[in-house]
Parts: C-alpha cells; sequence; structure tokens
C-alpha cells in the first residue's frame, strides 16, 4: 500500500444527501445520528471509492477483484483506513490529533449501535453492518485507531519489532475484517493474513520515507520513522536522511534490512497459504490481493539498489492491473 502521508487531499465530489464531513472538531459531531437525514448510499460509496483512487490506488484497485457481495464492505474497511491515517497530515498538533482518533472511536460505537454520525465512510460502514449484516470483531477496528494513535507525531519506531507490532494492529486487522466480511473464521487464514499485513505494513513505510523525509530548505516537518536499532546497527543518522537524501550514508543497508523483513513476511505467508488448502483458494483470496503491490514494490526498490529516494519508485504501479488479475487467476500472490 503505498504511504497514505504527504499526498494531496481528496477532492469533494458532489453533493452528499445528509452527508457532512468532519472538521477539525469532528470530535463534536459524534452524537450525530442516521436518522438526521436519509442516507444516499450511492452517494457514499462514489465518496469511498473517490477517497481510495486518491490516497490508496492500490486498494481502489483491488476492489473490482473483490466478490461483490462485500464490495462496499471492502470499501468501508479501506476507506476507514485512509481517513484515520490521514490525520497525522490534517493536524497541527498532538491534542487535536487525539480529538480526531476520540470521533473515530466513538464513531465505530455509534455506528455499532445503530446510530452512526453523518461521515460518509461510517454511514457506508453502517449500511454495511446493519444491512448487509456483516458481523465485524469490534477490537480491530480499535486496534487500528490506537496504533495510528500511538505514532500520530511521527515519531521513529524504537526497532523493527515495534514496527511489526504497529503492521499487525493496522495492516494485519484490515485482512482480518476482510476475512469477517466474508464469513470466514479461521486461524490458517488469520496466520496468512497477519504476514501479509506486517509485510505491507512495513513496506508502507518504506515508500512513505522519501515523503516524510523531504530533503530541502523547506522541510519544516519533516520526520525519519525508520527503526532506531536497524539505523544505529547501519551507522545512519536520521537527521542524515533529512540532510541528504538517498545520498545519507548506511541509508541503504537500514533499506536493505527492513526489505528483507517484509519480503520474509511474503514468503511465509505464501507457504501458509498453501497449508490452507481450498479454503485458501476459494472467496478468501481476494482479501489476499494486498500482496500483490506490496510485492511489486519490493522488487521495483531491489532494482533500485534499495535506493528509497530512486524516483521510479514514487510513480504509480502500472502494472498492477494485471499482476492483480494474473494473481487472482492463478491463486498465487
Amino acid at each position: 500500500m503505498s504511504s497514505l502521508r504527504a499526498l494531496r487531499r481528496v477532492r469533494p465530489i458532489g453533493s452528499l444527501t445528509g452527508v457532512r464531513r468532519h472538521s477539525t472538531h469532528a470530535h463534536s459531531h459524534s452524537h450525530s445520528h442516521s436518522h438526521d437525514a436519509p442516507t444516499n448510499i450511492e452517494a457514499v460509496r462514489n465518496y469511498c471509492q473517490e477517497l481510495l483512487r486518491t490516497h490508496d490506488y492500490p486498494s481502489y484497485i483491488l476492489s473490482t477483484f473483490t466478490p461483490q457481495s462485500i464490495r462496499d464492505a471492502h470499501l468501508a474497511i479501506r476507506a476507514f483506513n485512509v481517513d484515520v491515517a490521514r490525520v497525522a497530515d490534517q493536524v497541527s498538533n498532538l491534542t487535536v490529533g487525539r480529538m480526531r482518533m476520540q470521533f473515530w472511536r466513538d464513531a465505530i460505537e455509534n455506528t455499532y449501535s445503530g446510530h452512526p454520525p453523518q461521515e460518509p465512510v461510517a454511514l457506508l460502514l453502517a449500511k454495511v453492518i446493519h444491512q448487509d449484516g456483516i458481523q465485524f470483531t469490534k477490537s480491530f477496528w480499535m486496534k487500528l485507531i490506537a496504533a495510528r494513535e500511538q505514532y500520530l507525531g511521527n515519531q521513529s519506531y524504537a526497532n523493527i519489532d515495534a514496527l511489526e507490532s504497529y503492521s499487525e494492529s493496522t495492516y494485519s486487522s484490515l485482512h482480518y475484517l476482510s476475512l469477517e466480511a466474508l464469513n470466514y473464521r479461521s486461524t490458517n487464514l488469520d496466520h496468512v493474513a497477519s504476514h501479509i499485513g506486517k509485510a505491507s505494513g512495513i513496506t508502507a513505510v518504506l515508500r512513505g520515507t522519501p515523503l516524510l523525509a523531504a530533503p530541502g530548505p523547506n522541510s519544516t516537518h519533516a520526520a525519519v520513522l525508520l527503526p532506531v536499532d536497524v539505523c544505529v546497527k547501519h551507522g545512519l543518522r536520521q537527521e542524515d536522511v533529512i540532510r541528504y537524501g538517498g545520498s545519507a550514508e548506511g541509508l541503504k543497508d537500514v533499506i536493505f534490512e527492513i526489505a528483507t523483513r517484509a519480503n520474509d513476511h511474503l514468503i511465509t505467508a505464501r507457504e501458509m497459504l498453501k497449508h490452507a488448502g481450498n479454503e485458501g483458494k476459494g472467496l478468501a483470496f481476494a482479501t489476499f490481493l494486498p500482496a500483490v503491490p506490496t510485492a511489486l514494490y519490493l522488487g521495483r526498490l531491489e532494482k533500485a539498489d534499495f535506493d528509497v529516494f530512486d524516483a521510479s519508485l514514487q510513480r504509480r504501479e502500472w502494472r498492477l492491473p494485471w499482476k492483480a488479475y494474473i494473481a487472482n487467476t492463478q491463486r498465487q500472490f
């Protein structure tokens, strides 16, 4: 999944009947109920699609391969992730950021109780839960919010295990929710989902490194999230990443080690998929397709000699639709 930070904000898409977007003080609207105005499901669906198209293009492409019965669930899950991830970009201080995260906690609670706020993602999720009858484990949403909130200040991960834990709470949780949308409760499938999520989360940090570091005189909010232990091991000073970008001493070694960990998770996921048998080759396979853009990025990174600042890595992956089609057809990623 491409980094959600430092990208342009989604543009409005027409008028949403009975729907308003939350402002910086969106927490104050958490008491708004769905009966305030009729919900235009098509409008909120289109909004979520546009949100993904702009901020999470891989998920937008992969929605094509999602079973029709859970297409709205896929949109709601992935759009929720985008909105929560973007909080770090939309607020200027931690206090406001935490207020926004509390808005999302309240939104989940109120959506489950049948009274979602007048917010597109929450309204689509309400439709999925109360009309489609999909039963999600609430704690997965809350874990994702908590993990995003923990790193609101764009601080570095203390070590690579902390990065893995963050990836499990965020990206793996998205996979668990997608499996639940298909009514799968399987340990084997959960193991596959866990490793794909970890690979995706680790890769997202790699991909986001040049966007957050943004070397140059105008970098007033520059940050480096790379695990501190790996940086110390290879003699990389994080401030050098901000100053010198891809030429920072030790950076390629750091990127190589982190990318290797992500790739190891993909290898493990592939092995576990074999053990899942027919269960893993059924409808559940569509939930594993995020492994495809992750693998494609890691391959391009290797081709760029692990220079995470290489311009080729910032371009949209034009092969994704075709590679996803092949993976979905062959049931291999």
